[in-house]
């Protein structure tokens, strides 16, 4: 199974999908590894990859949590891929787990195939081995020396692929299609000698003789206009051959030659005017800085620009103000205070601070602060006025010709924060707070997030220092790995270690691995994640909406959740409120930072939050209500899953659901919209069949999974399918309904079988007793269709035969039409695996009717598949061609992607046999492409190996 790309932008694969790496440092860790597969990359090479002659001092630690995170995007949670070794790591791949290393025993493979007098085989296998490029090589690799010397070198290998793929089709008498690729092969390459002998051997094969002597005299110009030199003597020596050649047709003219046409930190801050008259006094209350203040450069400078008034962009006039939000434990305070020293010189009449106390149960009244803020700025207490709208008139006036820096930390909201606003621009505002506060005109948000790997290691090597730091690097990254990014939670995980100088670092990190500890040991004296978090839960407001949810306890209900995100509709379910109101909820969690909109229907909650959230469902929600909440979603689920498996199949086999007045599953207008929400759920799916399990809801682990058979095979992602349905099969049993267990053996035989899992055959004849057994005929015909396909498989075809015309039967006695279908189709591939294909082509045109009568559009697409098959046995290469054409482009309509990998496999054999090899390897190509996708590499293997035609006589 291919693991790594590199022959393009370079990619992983995550599952069943491949992903980029958005990281340019995490890329060049992997590129280094992957240039030299099997190898130990040391240390000190890959520091140099990433950061040249100018590391940082703590670089070998930045090296151990980057390669922590490649462990992870490519799901190597025994770290046995990626290993560490010193004096560094070791990637582990076989031939077969990068596109380089395959391309590279490709491309040996098609020149013994090329010398040993095989110029078909040859020219079918560099076709294989040049469709794996899809880009320049590391294109999104920062470049160094090491990753541009491997970029030429496979250039260069594809180069002389292409050269010899182009040779050995011309041994074969492709002349006339060599001549265009050479051309543009050229376009590139104009020195390449070996391409201009192509070119004109392809012009000469091609009948086009004086081309071809024209073509060497625009080598000879290409060459030595730019080299001063003349062509090489086999360039020569071919030129000499073809006007020999020319001569001998015609003696009396001569051909002439001719050419081708070619294709920080910010500035000091300026003194005050002469004149200006200081403050004596002035208020000078910031908080002292912080001395190991790390990280944050980007949101530093942004502050500082718009406290100055260097970046600012809006009205000159107005007041400049700008908002630190974010969640607690980010550091939003160290961060504003830190902008407010670097910039307080630009505010020589003093900097007025207040802690506004918002996110606590009694925040500070606007009043009280104003009154504070004018005796400060020397108002004698006697003259601060009662009215609060007073106060904020006379605190305007004092300030309107002065130039002052206001910091208001920790605020609740925009009301709190209005009233103590300045009124001029001479001076800024500086404000905290964990809510956005979208309601606060003239505003420049900086929303905080957590910190990046590079300020993270910063931020704990500031505490612990450098050397115990790269002492243990990979225990630093994992320690790291467990605060999530939280500076808080890095502050605090330092100061233990540097109180307790008998603890290694390794030590603290496994004390961070019990996800039920961890904010137990992310506290020190007065410093907790678990309190700083509590800040932002205890001020969440209550809902106004009498249908609605209060936003903490849809924060609890939250924590019921293990998987990765939730969508909107799938939280109203979990609540138990209508999906308007659910959405309310958790956009008032979204705005006080404690959940991250991933999209505009989907949430996430960041790892230690999550954590927080379950600790509160536990301890504040008694276990009949959170068993409810969990029963709701895991229905909401199952019976989502019901509709999609409907939209996408309305025709296959069902048991159905009982009606539900308090379910609301999602409806879909169509197979895209179905397969769309499958899409974006499949995670999810899988992490709810196995909480269902885990809960003891057996009825819905068994039921959530089965209609999603027609997805995952859509799909391809057999691997879920069978996680997901051996967990269905013993909640089945659990519950002992004997009708859930035959479809989910049923399932899991046919998964099983497409994997090419013996196993699979005991499965399906269990299901098929079991049908027998209760008297589901509708059941027993669509397990003896499954069956029948794996006993042919075991060439046990009589048996084949008997259980597929018994299935027909069965279908037509309950008038099953979609069964029918499926059993003609089936009847008439172990037909054609007998020899009588007459036969099953009659049964593949009554399948195609029927589909067809049923408006099934994936089963025409088979049966036009089975009849194209058929012809290729018959050798009806034209009708063959045409009715895999027409198969494919219904596959491609209805998204089934396993089938259209098996159809491509057809047409090439079919375009090859048309004389059409350029179009034949394309189409093996695609195949053995999708294939690779779907995990099924044997199929794919056989493709590269030449071996398409493997079974069709």
């Amino acid at each position: 199974m291919m693991r790594f790309r590199l022959l393009g932008p370079v990619e992983v694969r995550a599952g069943e999908d491949w992903r980029g790496i958005g990281a340019p440092k995490w890329r060049s860790v992997l590129a280094a590894l992957l240039i030299h597969p099997g190898q130990i990359v040391s240390a000190d090479t890959l520091i140099g990859e990433l950061w040249r002659d100018e590391p940082p001092a703590r670089a070998a630690n930045l090296v151990s949590i980057y390669v922590l995170r490649l462990r992870r995007l490519i799901g190597d949670a025994d770290n046995a891929v990626l290993v560490t070794r010193a004096p560094g790591y070791q990637l582990r791949v076989s031939a077969t787990e990068t596109d380089a290393l395959l391309f590279e025993a490709m491309v040996r493979d098609g020149r013994r195939a090329f010398a040993a007098g095989d110029p078909e085989g040859a020219a079918r296998r560099l076709t294989e081995a040049l469709g794996l490029w899809y880009g320049r090589p590391l294109a999104d690799v920062p470049p160094t020396p090491l990753v541009e010397a491997e970029a030429e070198r496979l250039s260069e290998l594809r180069l002389g692929a292409d050269e010899l793929r182009i040779t050995a089709e011309l041994a074969l008498g492709g002349h006339d299609q060599a001549v265009a690729e050479v051309r543009r092969l050229l376009a590139d390459h104009p020195l390449r000698e070996g391409l201009w002998l192509l070119l004109m051997r392809a012009l000469d094969g091609a009948g086009r003789h004086a081309e071809a002597l024209e073509a060497y005299g625009q080598a000879r110009d290409a060459i030595s206009g730019q080299l001063g030199v003349d062509p090489g003597a086999e360039l020569r020596q071919l030129h000499a051959d073809l006007l020999a050649k020319d001569t001998a047709a015609s003696p009396v003219g001569v051909i002439s030659a001719g050419t081708l046409s070619p294709p920080a930190e910010p500035a000091p801050e300026p003194r005050p005017a002469r004149g200006t008259k200081r403050a004596a006094s002035g208020p000078a209350q910031l908080p002292a800085d912080i001395a190991d203040f790390t990280g944050r450069d980007e949101q530093v400078k942004r502050l500082s620009d718009l406290l100055s008034g260097t970046g600012a962009t809006g009205d000159p006039g107005a007041v400049r103000i700008a908002v630190v939000a974010g969640s607690g434990g980010l550091g939003k305070t160290s961060l504003a205070v830190h902008a407010a020293h670097r910039v307080r010189r630009r505010f020589p009449d003093g900097q007025l601070y207040v802690d506004l106390l918002g996110a606590t149960a009694a925040p500070l009244l606007p009043g009280d602060v104003l009154a504070r803020f004018l005796r400060d700025l020397g108002v004698d207490g006697r003259d601060v006025p009662v009215d609060e709208d007073e106060r904020a008139a006379r605190y305007r006036t004092t300030l309107a010709h002065r130039r002052m820096l206001v910091v208001l930390d920790n605020a609740r909201d925009a009301a709190q924060v209005r009233p103590l606003l300045p009124g001029s621009a001479s001076s800024a505002v500086l404000v905290t707070t964990r809510s956005r506060m979208p309601d606060l005109a003239s505003t420049k948000l900086v929303d905080l997030n957590v910190l990046d790997d590079d300020e993270a290691l910063k931020l704990f090597v500031k505490v612990v220092g450098e050397e115990r730091a790269a002492a243990e690097p990979e225990a630093t990254a994992e320690l790291l790995d467990a605060c999530a990014g939280l500076p808080l939670a890095i502050r605090i995980c330092a100061a233990r270690l540097v109180t307790r100088s008998g603890w290694t670092i390794r030590a603290m990190a496994g004390r961070l691995t019990d996800e039920h500890r961890r904010l137990d040991e992310m506290r020190a004296g007065d410093l907790a994640v678990r309190a700083s978090f509590e800040v932002s839960f205890t001020s969440l407001p209550l809902s106004t909406d009498k249908q609605g949810i209060d936003p903490a306890l849809a924060f609890r209900l939250l924590g019921l959740w293990p998987g990765p995100s939730i969508s909107a509709a799938a939280a109203a379910a979990l609540f138990g409120v209508p999906e308007y109101s659910a959405e309310d909820a958790l956009e008032v969690l979204v705005d006080t930072h404690l959940l991250e909109s991933v999209t505009t229907d989907r949430y996430r909650f960041h790892d230690l939050l999550r954590v927080y959230a379950a600790e509160r469902a536990e301890a504040d929600l008694p276990a009949a209500e959170r068993d409810a909440a969990v029963t709701r979603l895991l229905t909401w689920y199952m019976r989502t899953a019901d509709a999609a498996a409907s939209a996408v199949s309305p025709h296959r086999y069902n048991i159905p659901l009982e009606p539900a007045a308090d379910s609301a599953p999602l409806a879909f207008a169509d197979v895209d919209d179905a397969l769309a929400w499958y899409d974006s759920e499949r995670t999810n799916l899988v992490a709810a069949t196995r909480q269902a399990a885990g809960f003891g809801l057996d009825e819905v682990a068994w039921r959530l999974p089965a209609p999603l058979f027609t997805m995952f095979n859509r799909r391809g992602n057999w691997a879920d399918c069978i996680a997901t349905h051996r967990v269905a099969l013993e909640s089945a049993r659990r519950a002992g309904h004997r009708p859930g267990e035959a479809w989910v053996l049923n399932n899991l035989g046919e998964a099983l079988g497409f994997t090419r899992e013996t196993e699979g055959i005991a499965h399906l004849e269990q299901a098929l007793m079991i049908r027998r057994e209760i008297g589901d005929r509708k059941g027993e015909a669509q397990t003896a269709n499954n069956l029948a396909d794996a006993y042919v498989i075991l060439d046990r075809k009589d048996e084949a035969l008997d259980l597929l015309r018994r299935a027909l039967e069965l279908n037509r006695e309950t008038g099953n039409r979609y069964g029918e279908g499926v059993a003609l189709n089936n009847l008439g591939e172990a037909f054609l695996d007998l020899g009588r294909t007459e036969e099953a082509i009659d049964c593949f045109h009554r399948a195609n009717r029927t589909f067809a009568e049923i408006k099934v559009p994936h089963g025409v697409g088979y049966a036009l598949h089975n009849v194209g098959r058929s012809y290729l046995w018959l050798g009806r290469d034209a009708e063959a061609l045409e009715h895999l054409r027409q198969a494919l482009a219904v596959h491609r309509a209805t998204g089934d992607r396993h089938r259209e990998a098996f159809t491509l496999r057809f047409l090439g054999v079919a375009q090859s046999r048309a004389a059409r090899p350029a179009e034949a390897e394309v189409s093996w190509a695609q195949a053995a492409a999708i294939f690779d996708d779907l995990g099924d590499h044997a199929q794919a293997d056989e493709i590269r190996a030449g071996r398409a035609e493997s079974d069709i006589s």
